[in-house]
């Protein structure tokens, strides 16, 4: 059995600075400790990257350094899954051919404490956001990501910094009620594929929740966003608890 590690929401472009650091030193710890004879995993629960395109010459550009550090550690010894994020979704071949990540698709269900575990990105719970889920639908639809394959490079770059920025004063004028999980649908999500742990991120409000369910209760654990100070992402070591925890530790 493998310890797990769950991170999310690092956004991780052109300046990340303090975040990709802090990144980088954690995956060379999970990368010592699988020399250690420690076995790990690592699942990125989407927004890795602040945006994602299947063509290998832009995103080598773009994240070199950040490709070549993840293929590191799955030469090592650390398999490493990555979701599909709000802004960084279409992982495929070129992700696993340039570090040797897995990709994961919208939704993965992992072996984890003797039990299953649902892994989301986390912006499908937010279902009382019906502006976002409509925007998301048309962003990701195939006219959408067919020009985000074949437009010229400097129109695709200024097409997602432009997105950028209109997301950025969209979330600000939001409600609170808009950023709010809906957990009767984490619930339905969670039963549906036989799991009683549900782990996500998007929201950077990081916790955990316990929902009573028929028979039991489903645990929830929400990820944090990084900052300059880090994150908050969740271990789960093999045979031990899930935790959230502050990564770099203090």
């Amino acid at each position: 059995m493998a310890d797990l590690t769950f991170i999310s929401d690092l956004h991780l472009g052109p300046a990340s600075g303090p975040a990709e650091a802090h990144f980088l030193a954690l995956l060379r710890e999970l990368a010592e400790r699988v020399r250690a004879g420690r076995a790990q995993r690592l699942y990125v629960l989407g927004d890795l990257f602040s945006f994602w395109v299947e063509r290998p010459n832009l995103v080598r550009r773009l994240h070199a350094g950040r490709l070549e550090a993840l293929a590191e550690l799955v030469r090592a010894g650390c398999p490493v899954g990555v979701l599909d994020g709000n802004r960084d979704f279409g992982y495929g071949r070129v992700l696993h051919e340039l570090c040797g990540a897995e990709p994961l698709g919208a939704r993965a269900l992992v072996a984890a404490g003797g039990g299953q575990a649902l892994l989301l990105h986390g912006d499908e719970l937010l279902t009382a956001d019906r502006r976002y889920q409509l925007f998301k639908r048309l962003v990701r639809s195939f006219s959408a990501r067919a020009a985000a394959r074949w437009l010229p490079e400097g129109v695709v770059l200024w097409t997602v910094g432009r997105l950028e920025r209109l997301s950025r004063r969209e979330k600000s004028a939001k409600p609170a009620a808009a950023l709010a999980l809906d957990l009767a649908e984490a619930v339905r999500l969670t039963q549906a594929a036989g799991a009683a742990v549900l782990v996500c991120g998007h929201t950077h409000q990081p916790g955990e929740r316990h929902v009573p369910v028929a028979g039991g209760q489903l645990r929830v654990f929400v990820l944090g966003g990084w900052r300059a100070d880090g994150g908050t992402i969740l271990d789960w070591p093999a045979g031990g608890e899930p935790r959230l925890v502050r990564w770099p530790k203090a």
